[in-house]
């Protein structure tokens, strides 16, 4: 079929409204725990209602919200049990990822995972905080990318906004140590070591991440 018959369709206001509320919670702008009003986050936005409350169903089902009749709504936070079960859920489904994606395709992300280090050597050395905590996202991100199994990233997808939140506001402080140690078990073809690397690193982020919600 023609491509001249295909229409350039423009983003929905709502999908603009929800890309820029993820982005406020993600990056700090909205606190964890803070309540928000549809009638300000409009105005502030210079839009109608309508979007506000269509993008915050949105990102209710992404976890990045609270919504509570009678009560409002709610940036998430989480309590210390519910950090537990995240790095719990997390490391179950890492770890078979990574087991996967050793089995299927180890050159390719060994190769990934290299080029993501050197990037966060760079942004260790220029304190970029925010760079390394996306940094961070995208290696792990990369053991989802890179195995066979779609139900292992559709249900990573169930924490992964929740879990970039609570990067940016609990940087990594040796993000480079820590995820090099990982790739030369990787290049090693050593699964045991690997996975049993990566679900330490994951146990050791609950701490910050308690912090992170005022939980500690």
């Amino acid at each position: 079929m023609s491509k001249a018959l295909e229409l350039e369709r423009p983003r929905l206001l709502t999908d603009v409204v929800g890309v820029r509320l993820r982005e406020a919670i993600i990056n700090g702008d909205l606190k964890l725990g803070e309540q928000v009003s549809e009638a300000q986050l409009a105005q502030l936005m210079n839009v109608s209602k309508t979007p506000v409350r269509e993008a915050l169903l949105r990102l209710k089902s992404e976890g990045l919200v609270e919504i509570h009749p009678q009560r409002g709504t709610f940036v998430f936070r989480l309590s210390t049990k519910e950090v537990a079960h995240l790095c719990q859920f997390r490391a179950m489904i890492e770890t078979e990822a990574l087991r996967e994606a050793m089995h299927a395709r180890p050159k390719a992300l060994v190769k990934r995972l290299a080029v993501l280090v050197k990037s966060m050597r760079t942004a260790e050395q220029a304190q970029d905080m925010s760079a390394l905590a996306q940094l961070d996202m995208d290696f792990h991100w990369a053991l989802l990318a890179l195995c066979e199994n779609d139900y292992l990233r559709a249900g990573y997808e169930l924490l992964r906004y929740q879990l970039n939140a609570l990067r940016h506001r609990s940087p990594i402080s040796n993000a480079v140590s820590s995820h090099q140690i990982l790739v030369d078990a990787i290049a090693g073809d050593d699964v045991t070591t690997a996975t049993g690397l990566l679900r330490e690193h994951i146990q050791d982020n609950e701490p910050r991440y308690c912090i992170a919600c005022g939980v500690a």
